[in-house]
Parts: C-alpha cells; structure tokens; sequence
C-alpha cells in the first residue's frame, strides 16, 4: 500500500512537471527573414519545380475555394513561390494548389500564424490550414517546394 502511494505521488509529480502553463504552439516556429519573407522578390522567368500554376485557395471572403488570379503565385526563384494580396481580417481556411488540385499543399499541424514560417505537407480533401488575419491589409503568401517537388515550408506575413 505504501509503496503505491510512493509510487502514485512520484507519477503525478513528474506528470506536473511536464505540464505546460504557456501560450506558445506547441510546434516550435521560427520568424520568417530573407527572400522567402521579402513582399517585393522579383519573379523568375522559369516556373519552378510546379509546372501548373499555384493558388492560395479557401474561405475568402472575395472566393470560396475558387481559383481567383489575385492570389495565383509566381515562382521567385529556388522553388518559392509567392504572392502578395489584399486581405480582410479573420479566419480563414485555405490550401496552396494548382487548378487540378493536384499537387495541393497544407501546413504541418494545419494552422499557420501570421509572420512565422509553417513546414509544408502534401495537403488533400479535408487538411485545410487554418490562419488567423489579425487586421485587413496587404499579406504576402509564400511556400517553397524542392526541386524533387516535396514540399518544405509556408508563411503568411503582412506587408508594409
């Protein structure tokens, strides 16, 4: 009897100890900087390792999950792909992806916050990222794919 109690009190307080009184997600996010982050990186003539064109699709208020020129992206160079576009502040969920749908990628945890890169997933029906725009303005969406295709990071950020 003792010796569960021992052992019961010992649980807890290592089970205590993990727990977290933060705010902060859960995946570790890093402050987007350099290209992948710039709202003014000039487009390449080549179209990257995506042929087809890329798209921020999802709940807009201006298009509910339809492929609108406004938020097709370019591809900057280096497998990035971007595009800055007028925004309305609140939720939305969204994916990347070409007019077929295929390929279309999500974020890793599906949501994103605003001026932190996200790692990229392969996205498909029902693995929408979600994001939160804190203020209506211009944002830049950016994501990048290798040149083998595999997805590798996003970001949403505002732009000045």
């Amino acid at each position: 009897m003792k010796r569960t109690l021992l052992l019961t009190a010992l649980l807890s307080s290592a089970l205590m100890g993990c727990a977290s009184t933060s705010d902060a997600p859960a995946v570790e996010q890093k402050l987007a900087t350099g290209p992948f982050a710039d709202c003014n990186l000039a487009s390449v003539e080549d179209r990257g390792p995506i042929r087809p064109s890329l798209f921020v699709i999802g709940t807009f208020p201006d298009g509910q999950w339809m492929h609108m020129d406004n938020r097709q992206m370019s591809h900057k160079g280096n497998g990035i792909y971007q595009v800055v576009s007028e925004e309305k502040a609140g939720n939305v969920s969204l994916q990347f992806a070409t007019m077929s749908w295929n390929p279309q990628f999500t974020a890793a945890g599906k949501e994103m916050v605003v001026g932190y890169e996200k790692e990229l997933k392969r996205g498909g029906f029902a693995k929408n990222t979600t994001v939160n725009i804190p203020e209506d303005g211009k944002y830049l969406w950016s994501i990048e794919i290798n040149k083998d295709k595999k997805p590798v990071r996003a970001l949403i950020k505002a732009c000045k």
